[in-house]
């Protein structure tokens, strides 16, 4: 029971603190941000949702917030902002990240690469993400994807933690598939069901 709890938890700080594309201004929608659009994942027996909630205006920025559940409880809150150049993550929870961290540039391409290092609250987040694919197929509970974006992140540091993170999009659906490592224990998120909002 504590293992499950210990997935749960690094599942919803992964998906609270990972790379997310965002639909932007170039029509780039490998990861579509409109109201009431809602991702169910498969996380070993549990299952993790994270559904987009709505958008607070944060200075001169409108910030898309996504709410992570589990057990119908929200355990995180992420918010993004889409700017001419790329998504970026503003805030998580009520920590401001400072600078905000780049997500992805728009367009993103296969062999596109990013460093980040900033804080969130008095933790730090330093690393580089990576576009290694972006004709992969992944299959996962929700059915067979072609042409999926594969993003890894190999040696992050997530508040001195070291952490590796490997993601799947698909365009109209998000991301579809995560593995994570952490302190050496992986695990792996998959779609079992996408919402779009009606």
């Amino acid at each position: 029971m504590l293992r499950t709890f210990r997935l749960i938890a690094g599942a919803v700080l992964v998906l609270a603190a990972s790379a997310a594309i965002a639909q932007g201004p170039a029509g780039n929608d490998l990861y579509p941000l409109k109201k009431g659009n809602k991702w169910v994942y498969k996380v070993d027996a549990q299952e993790v949702t994270v559904e987009v909630v709505g958008i607070e205006k944060v200075d001169k920025d409108d910030l898309i917030k996504l709410d992570t559940k589990v057990g119908g409880q929200t355990k995180a809150s992420e918010y993004l902002v889409v700017k001419a150049d790329g998504v970026y993550r503003a805030k998580v929870n009520n920590d401001k990240i400072d600078p905000p961290v780049k997500i992805v540039p728009i367009p993103a391409k296969k062999g596109d690469s990013w460093k980040i290092e900033s804080k969130v609250g008095t933790q730090t987040v330093k690393g580089e993400f990576k576009i290694s694919d972006d004709k992969t197929k992944v299959m996962v509970p929700a059915g067979t994807f072609e042409n999926a974006i594969l993003i890894e992140g190999n040696d992050l540091d997530i508040a001195g933690t070291k952490t590796s993170v490997k993601k799947w999009f698909v365009p109209g659906k998000g991301i579809v598939k995560l593995t994570y490592t952490i302190q050496q224990t992986e695990s792996t998120l998959e779609l079992k069901e996408f919402t779009p909002a009606k």
